[in-house]
């Protein structure tokens, strides 16, 4: 957190800076760019890097140009060809993490790795920036698997197609990515409103159901209003069990959606 701070003093724009937990077993994606570097932080100094299609020299033509001291914490990494690619992987404390590089129109200025892999392994809630770190690899995870299929992801996930039915709308829950060592899930929720009006709802409310037991939204991505005859997306993230501690759920549960609107 203190490079965080760091960065954010030197001028670089919170939204372009982001945290994940570190998770070997996860790959996690860098957005890159033409014109600016980015630049990762691990919690200490580096053993080794890695790389395919990236290169610390120009004459190899990378698509992907990497800068980085022996010995230090940190790399920089700077996309030099339209729509390039790469990968890398880094070896850190005796266990390696996996990075899949793509150039984006925003792309990420500083991606900084926290040193808290086994949140909520003692029962704890983990914090909101690392359910927002697990929220963002979920959406990424299907990219990375078809893009990468050597580096995908170990993580639990399922496409199970559950349907709840409303009066105006129906929501399907259209894949369902577990995490381990935080206990969490994150599902993404396909809503489809078959009015000429839109549907409002509450994204605070967000919840799913398993038999008789239900599950509030620890951190939800949802606009609150699903637009006439259209689809939404959305995000819901259910962390540990109602009462506190582990729940360990499964992606092969039978859940439902609970979508509070009026």
């Amino acid at each position: 957190m203190i490079m965080v701070q760091a960065l954010l003093v030197a001028g670089v724009p919170a939204a372009e800076i982001r945290s994940y937990p570190l998770d070997e077993r996860s790959v996690y994606t860098v957005r890159l760019s033409l014109a600016e570097p980015t630049t990762c932080v691990f919690p200490g100094a580096l053993k080794a890097l890695v790389g395919a299609n990236v290169s610390t020299k120009l004459d190899d033509n990378p698509g992907v140009l990497l800068s980085h001291e022996p010995g230090t914490e940190y790399f920089s990494l700077r996309a030099l060809k339209e729509n390039a690619a790469g990968a890398l992987n880094v070896v850190f404390r005796g266990r390696v993490y996996a990075l899949a590089f793509i150039t984006a129109v925003e792309p990420d200025r500083a991606v900084v790795f926290l040193d808290e892999p086994l949140a909520a392994a003692n029962g704890q809630r983990p914090t909101d920036v690392t359910l927002r770190g697990l929220l963002e690899r979920a959406k990424q995870l299907a990219r990375i698997q078809t893009q990468y299929p050597g580096m995908a992801s170990s993580l639990e996930s399922a496409q199970p197609g559950n349907l709840t039915r409303y009066r105006a709308f129906t929501a399907t829950i259209e894949s369902i990515v577990r995490f381990e060592a935080e206990d969490t899930l994150v599902f993404r929720v396909r809503l489809e409103n078959t009015l000429d009006d839109p549907v409002p709802y509450d994204p605070q409310g967000l919840a799913v159901r398993l038999g008789r037991e239900f599950f509030t939204a620890e951190l939800t991505e949802a606009s609150g209003a699903i637009p006439p005859k259209a689809v939404s997306i959305i995000y819901l993230v259910v962390s540990g069990a109602p009462g506190g501690g582990r729940a360990n759920l499964s992606v092969y549960e039978k859940f439902s959606v609970i979508v509070p609107h009026p």
